[in-house]
């Protein structure tokens, strides 16, 4: 393909002829793993500039023309505005994208992204559609599942995914957008049917610096550039305010507050939800999830299927159908305690799913739940108090630390504790979740948070497997082998 028809609809500042007329076979954007004749997009990001390692890449005689943001010297090059924006719409040229025959459904916030998502898939699968579904949990293309690495993936890989979906005959695209993708331009070149906005508190504040520009990350994607359609959660503070803000087409959807969509009646248990969705006409919803926080996410789901057309009938057996998420609050009974494994990693998800167990316990709830090394730090004294409000007791462990020290990240955990709740500290994950086991009486519950459907732990040196399922089902096997 030509240079020039990969960089149909990018903003080109200079190039010369020669060089917007060159053959390229794929396109490159990481120096460490370059494609042979492919084109190379250089960008400034936010660790690390690949405009200084040009010089280098082109040694290596792979790369046949560069697309840079600044002009640079003795390599065939073309200057664009944006290196990143010309990276999603060279990948979306590249993979000759026409999505008018997908639905394609964007899902941001801090909170319920993948929850929404999975429900979503749930909902247009009963529909008889082919999913693509992009997500943090896992990718998956109609009958083909890929690790995920990111929330949301590059544009070059969102892009091949898009396109492998649209020719095995998908029908809805759902993608979680991540703050970092948003301000990254990964999703750029697509104009989402419908996004959708859950809720917003802080998390990445290591990344973003402040909860306003966190929100302006977000806040890109309800423009008309990145939608036709929103749907806005307003009992979340910052939800109110994208609303008053949006310049596109926006419904809204509430627990507490006049909505579209509004939940009411609301039944809630060990054994799942069930509520109304009223809009015009109501909708009774039936889901196997627990928790007030699910009720959310299960509203956000049924309303966007509304928007955008799916029978009443379907929602209904749509979000019934789906009996788990894969550490989203995951259900494991063991002697007649209730183990929960949440990914709650910030003050309010911690928050959130502990309100929602704390209004079923029958009598202790117990929680285990650690904080990530190498992020942002002032989470941690929040996570303690969420965890003091509500819990009868707590274990304090280790998560992922990565390069930081285990201990010093326990110890900006403690600073949080203000003393009304007994807890333990027990670093090694494997062993807290033994002991919240051992201190357990019948009909207790035990959330262990943090780190959900993650099955690995990240060290200092290394990455091990680690998955708290699986630890906590050892533990049913003990106690099934002691029978």
């Amino acid at each position: 393909m030509k240079l020039k028809n990969l960089l149909k609809g990018v903003n080109v500042l200079s190039g010369e002829t020669d060089v917007l007329n060159t053959e390229v076979e794929d396109i490159a954007f990481d120096s460490r793993f370059l494609k042979k004749n492919s084109v190379f997009v250089a960008y400034k990001g936010t660790a690390s500039d690949s405009h200084e390692y040009i010089g280098d890449i082109a040694k290596t005689g792979q790369i046949r023309a560069f697309v840079t943001e600044r002009p640079v010297e003795n390599v065939p090059h073309v200057v664009v505005d944006s290196g990143r924006r010309a990276l999603a719409m060279m990948s979306r040229n590249y993979f000759s994208i026409k999505d008018d025959s997908i639905l394609k459904i964007a899902v941001t916030g801090t909170n319920g992204k993948t929850t929404i998502n999975y429900l979503l898939d749930s909902i247009f699968s009963t529909n008889g559609m082919k999913v693509v579904r992009v997500g943090t949990t896992e990718y998956k293309v109609v009958d083909k599942i890929y690790q995920a690495k990111t929330t949301t993936p590059s544009s070059y890989e969102y892009y091949r995914m898009m396109s492998e979906g649209i020719e095995k005959g998908a029908k809805a695209i759902c993608i979680e957008a991540s703050s970092h993708a948003l301000e990254q331009e990964r999703l750029y070149g697509t104009c989402f049917d419908l996004s959708i906005f859950t809720n917003l508190t802080g998390d990445h504040l290591d990344y973003h610096e402040s909860m306003e520009k966190y929100f302006k990350a977000k806040q890109k994607l309800f423009s008309s550039e990145y939608s036709c359609k929103s749907l806005i959660n307003v009992d979340d503070f910052y939800g109110g305010k994208l609303l008053g803000m949006s310049g596109i087409p926006s419904y809204s959807y509430a627990v507490e507050n006049s909505a579209d969509f509004k939940a009411l009646n609301i039944q809630n248990s060990l054994d799942g939800v069930s509520f109304v969705a009223v809009s015009g006409k109501d909708l009774k919803l039936q889901s196997n999830m627990v928790g007030n926080h699910n009720i959310y996410n299960i509203l956000a789901a049924a309303a966007a299927s509304n928007i955008l057309g799916v029978p009443d009938t379907v929602i209904y057996e749509g979000i019934k159908n789906l009996k788990n998420i894969p550490g989203r609050l995951e259900k494991i009974v063991i002697n007649n305690r209730y183990f929960f494994v949440d990914y709650a990693h910030t003050d309010d998800a911690l928050k959130n799913v502990l309100q929602s167990l704390s209004g079923l316990k029958k009598k202790r709830l117990i929680t285990v739940f650690g904080c990530g090394g190498d992020r942002d730090n002032t989470k941690r004294p929040r996570m303690a108090k969420a965890a003091e409000a509500y819990s009868d007791k707590i274990i304090v462990t280790s998560d992922n630390p990565r390069t930081e020290d285990p201990a010093a990240i326990i110890r900006d955990i403690e600073a949080g504790f203000a003393g009304s709740t007994s807890y333990d500290v027990i670093p090694d994950r494997r062993e807290a979740i033994i002991h919240a086991y051992e201190i357990s009486e019948e009909e207790d519950i035990i959330l262990v948070a943090g780190k959900g459907h993650e099955d690995y732990q990240i060290l200092k040196d290394r990455t091990i497997h680690f998955d708290d399922r699986q630890e906590i089902k050892k533990l049913l096997e003990e106690e099934s082998a002691g029978l």
